[in-house]
């Protein structure tokens, strides 16, 4: 049975497991259309509401898909998507976000949108993660907390947040400033440094323990990742750079064999583990077929690691997984 989970200050009630858009945009690898669809259909038969794409997520192909598998049932789903912005957008941050809404509103054929986000990373300057944002071009006026906040009074948005990726000092300034109301948290066995400090000389990135102060400020913590891009899954089913994050964190889970005495797979420890995290509202999983979400919805139906395994976590992370390598410049 699924259970549900209150949206920080939102009021909305949202399934514990949801559903990621980046798989059925091909961010994973690659899928079918039809593949996709009864993802979405599994989804919501097995009491998922939540569901979290993005205009990026090939090009448009996951919000076009969502609203054509959610079609006859959207009052039964929570949809929410992200808005990209590019360089060339920068010029005119309120038309670009504008834009981007009644371009998204089209493709998922929907009057309105639950919760509209930014997906950029955010940084002190511009430009320092590619294609990052400025805390100016976030908080400054005219800039995209001001634009979601004007939306959010329409009847197209319903809430607002942001990706908390970038620069951990910059992500803490815009939950400080407390004017959106979720923030996507990443969150997993490998990385949990947005919850609980890193280890010293560690070569993960630090996401600078977000959760406890995005409670702290009243914003909804939505938890993504929590495979780490596929490595915590029975096996990765498309290439990867060997230097990429992705690379360096298959390298780590060789220091999770204590966990093949689980009687599950990995991907459901992985997921039960972000699960147990209870500041996390929901998790979302970039599933691209019904195989994939039905993975993660039955790993609510288990219990969370016991405390042995979470104490031999720990000595695993102490010395970063045995691979201390220098931290990657993308995520």
């Amino acid at each position: 049975m699924m259970h549900y989970r209150r949206l920080g200050e939102t009021g909305l009630m949202v399934s514990e497991v949801g559903m990621g858009g980046a798989g059925i945009g091909h961010v994973w690898g690659p899928t079918t259309e039809d593949d996709a669809i009864a993802a979405v259909h599994t989804a919501l038969q097995a009491g998922v509401n939540f569901f979290d794409v993005a205009a990026t997520y090939g090009d448009g192909l996951a919000e076009r898909l969502l609203g054509q598998a959610l079609a006859p049932d959207r009052d039964r789903a929570v949809i929410a998507t992200k808005v990209y912005l590019a360089p060339a957008d920068l010029a005119d941050i309120p038309g670009a976000i504008e834009r981007g809404l009644a371009q998204s509103l089209e493709r998922l054929n929907t009057g309105h949108i639950d919760l509209f986000q930014l997906h950029n990373h955010v940084t002190a300057r511009r430009g320092e993660i590619p294609d990052s944002l400025s805390l100016h071009d976030v908080l400054g006026e005219g800039g995209v907390v001001e634009t979601l906040q004007r939306l959010k009074q329409s009847d197209a948005v319903r809430f607002v947040g942001f990706t908390g990726l970038g620069q951990a000092a910059a992500v803490h300034s815009v939950i400080q400033d407390g004017g959106l109301d979720t923030v996507q948290a990443y969150y997993n066995l490998l990385n949990r440094s947005a919850a609980e400090p890193l280890p010293p000389h560690s070569g993960l990135h630090d996401h600078g323990q977000i959760i406890p102060l995005a409670l702290q400020h009243g914003l909804a913590v939505i938890g993504i990742r929590n495979l780490a891009g596929g490595v915590l899954s029975a096996g990765l089913d498309r290439d990867i750079p060997p230097q990429s994050l992705f690379a360096r964190d298959a390298r780590r889970i060789a220091r999770l064999h204590f966990l093949g005495e689980h009687e599950l797979p990995l991907s459901q420890i992985a997921t039960r583990f972000v699960l147990a995290q209870r500041h996390i509202a929901t998790v979302v999983p970039g599933a691209k077929n019904a195989a994939e979400i039905e993975d993660a919805i039955a790993a609510a139906a288990h219990p969370p690691l016991d405390d042995a395994q979470i104490a031999l976590l720990h000595d695993a992370a102490a010395d970063d997984f045995g691979v201390p390598e220098p931290v990657p410049t993308t995520l």
